[in-house]
């Protein structure tokens, strides 16, 4: 599997964000806090909050009063849209082979597994495009 731990990580962050900001207890939450209640180490926290700024999924403020904050609505953003920020068109399967085998049936087997692994990735996909934050947080209720 080639989609890293930052995935996961980066669907808790905003769900985090929405609920906070949901319940009205925060307009900006800092880097410092997030780290430490969603146990994520700070280099990680930031290369996560720089993809999910670089899609227009939050923003972040600098200063006494700054922090990470949603600019999008939680029903406007899907776990999809996550997966595409953190990942950024890495493929789910790792499909280097690199086989000693060579000729016909060894290619038509690597052929085979590459549009096996295209096709449940793609399924994946239109399942992860189907749920929104919200949807989440609706269930958290």
């Amino acid at each position: 599997m080639s989609y890293s731990l930052s995935f996961s990580k980066a669907i808790l962050v905003v769900i985090f964000i929405s609920d906070k900001t949901r319940q009205n207890q925060f307009e900006f939450l800092s880097t410092a806090s997030l780290s430490e209640i969603l146990n994520i180490p700070k280099p990680t926290l930031v290369k996560i909050l720089q993809s999910l700024t670089a899609e227009g999924i939050i923003e972040t403020k600098e200063g006494k009063y700054g922090g990470i904050r949603l600019i999008k609505d939680p029903s406007n953003i899907s776990v999809l849209e996550i997966l595409n920020a953190v990942e950024k068109g890495k493929s789910l399967f790792n499909t280097t082979f690199d086989i000693k085998a060579k000729g016909q049936r060894p290619d038509k087997a690597q052929i085979s597994l590459l549009d096996l692994f295209g096709a449940a990735e793609n399924k994946m996909k239109e399942e992860l495009s189907k749920k929104t934050i919200a949807q989440i947080l609706e269930e958290m209720n």
